[in-house]
């Protein structure tokens, strides 16, 4: 029994909830429609007349329009800052919905524009909310900036509560052209160890020199073949066989030598000790001034060219011309105020060690670091690509088996080399939009300099003489 009247229950209140519900959902919108519409600018004010004495006034939102009521059936709306707003107005017992739309002064704004770029084309501004729509057609990307201050500075002087948001959709139509100033800065340190032991032994000599001997090795020098001259008394200079390499005596740059001799009761003994550590620096600087169209490429090579011989047809043999050094090729774009460059960076250094022989012909290989990147920039902005490091170390140990691997004693058994290469290049570029000068620029001195007269040539020297005139302009572009 309860569970029958608690179901009965539920089916009344659904019945009465339902209609309701329904009712709700089928309702019209009943949200206020603005009966009148009306513009103000910011910092400007309007007066609106609405027929009947006005006994109330309600504004939706005060921090953007003020509403005030002037006379018994007038209202003064002054806007206060860009945005939308509606007024609630109580006239005659009856409520009167206003939509307040406040704006920039665009019509100051335009007329400043065509003002101030007379070769401007199609130049409009307008707004929506707080921004500010900028269109129109100008010749370079001084005039699309000066277009932007002009309208900041409007915008500011009515306005202190922030700046608007600009939105530049102007095109440039004129033909772009971009100066690249390049600096290269290549810094390179290598370092180099050298040790070396080595035993042999001649016929013994009579007479002077057969006690001992010392000079200086040339580089290359092949041990085996080094031995004392006698006739340069006990310290002297060093004999080769015919095959060795020719006599040098004194220092020599990049190698230093000993030899010893010794006849040891009739047996010939000698020795040669050989020492190098070296430390090289060396620093490339280049700074070169690129000038390319938009969206044309432009090119620079701190190297030379090669040959490389090409086998053809009948036996015949070509020649190809191979780039090496720093080679940069640059691709800019101009869009607006920026520039987008595309920059390909390359670095290589011929080898021999790498080469290949054609047709008897051995031809050096090429050893490269290559980086590519796109930046985007503003006139007058640079940037700097690092990171091409180039770190080679070399190795080499030679010595006797066994005997070489002996401690403290296996040093008169072995030669050891070490060889160290750094190089790190920095690559700073800075971007400017520029334009052409007059069709014939002055040149210096054109105008200034003339022959000199008998009393300037014969008396006082001179080889030139100076007249009246001022000094030439710049020659190339101007930004």
């Amino acid at each position: 029994m309860p569970s029958k009247l608690a179901l009965v229950l539920a089916l009344a209140a659904a019945n009465v909830v339902a209609p309701r519900l329904a009712s709700a959902q089928d309702a019209p919108d009943t949200a206020p429609k603005a009966d009148r519409t009306v513009g103000v600018t910011v910092g400007s004010s309007s007066y609106l007349r609405m027929g009947k004495q006005v006994s109330r006034v309600a504004v939706g939102d005060a921090q953007i329009a003020s509403v005030t009521a002037f006379d018994p059936d007038q209202l003064l709306i002054s806007g206060l800052r860009p945005g939308r707003t509606t007024a609630t107005v109580w006239v005659g017992g009856e409520a009167k919905v206003v939509a307040i739309d406040v704006g920039w002064p665009v019509h100051e704004m335009r007329d400043a524009l065509r003002r101030a770029l007379p070769t401007g084309k199609n130049l409009d501004v307008a707004h929506a909310g707080r921004a500010v729509i900028l269109s129109g057609e100008v010749a370079n990307a001084e005039d699309l900036e000066r277009a932007e201050k002009i309208v900041g500075g409007i915008a500011a002087g009515v306005f202190d509560g922030g700046d608007p948001t600009l939105v530049n959709a102007m095109t440039l139509t004129g033909a772009q052209q971009v100066q690249l100033e390049v600096s290269f800065a290549e810094v390179s340190r290598s370092s180099l160890r050298e040790i070396g032991f080595n035993f042999f032994s001649k016929k013994s000599y009579a007479g002077r020199g057969t006690g001992y001997s010392a000079g200086m090795l040339s580089p290359g020098t092949d041990l085996n073949n080094v031995s004392p001259d006698p006739s340069n008394g006990a310290i002297g200079n060093l004999n080769h066989d015919a095959a060795g390499a020719p006599l040098v005596s004194g220092p020599i740059g990049g190698a230093f030598g000993f030899v010893f001799s010794s006849t040891l009761g009739g047996f010939p003994f000698s020795a040669a000790l050989s020492l190098l550590s070296s430390k090289g620096y060396a620093r490339t600087l280049a700074e070169p001034t690129l000038v390319a169209m938009s969206g044309k490429s432009a090119s620079f090579l701190a190297g030379g060219e090669f040959p490389v011989p090409l086998p053809q047809a009948l036996g015949q043999l070509g020649i190809e011309y191979r780039k090496f050094g720093i080679q940069l090729v640059m691709t800019p774009t101009v869009s607006g105020r920026d520039i987008t460059l595309d920059l390909g960076v390359t670095v290589s250094d011929i080898d021999q060690s790498i080469g290949v022989r054609i047709a008897s012909t051995q031809v050096p290989g090429l050893r490269e670091r290559h980086s590519e990147t796109t930046v985007r920039l503003v006139d007058g902005q640079s940037f700097v690509i690092a990171g091409l490091i180039s770190d080679e170390v070399r190795s080499s140990v030679d010595k006797v088996p066994l005997l070489g691997d002996i401690p403290v004693l296996g040093t008169l058994f072995r030669s050891s080399a070490y060889r160290r290469q750094e190089t790190e290049l920095l690559v700073v570029v800075t971007a400017h939009t520029v334009q052409p000068l007059d069709t014939k620029p002055a040149l210096p001195g054109e105008k200034t300099l003339v022959d000199p007269g008998d009393l300037e040539l014969f008396f006082l020297g001179r080889a030139e003489s100076k007249r009246g005139g001022s000094p030439a302009g710049a020659v190339g572009f101007k930004r």
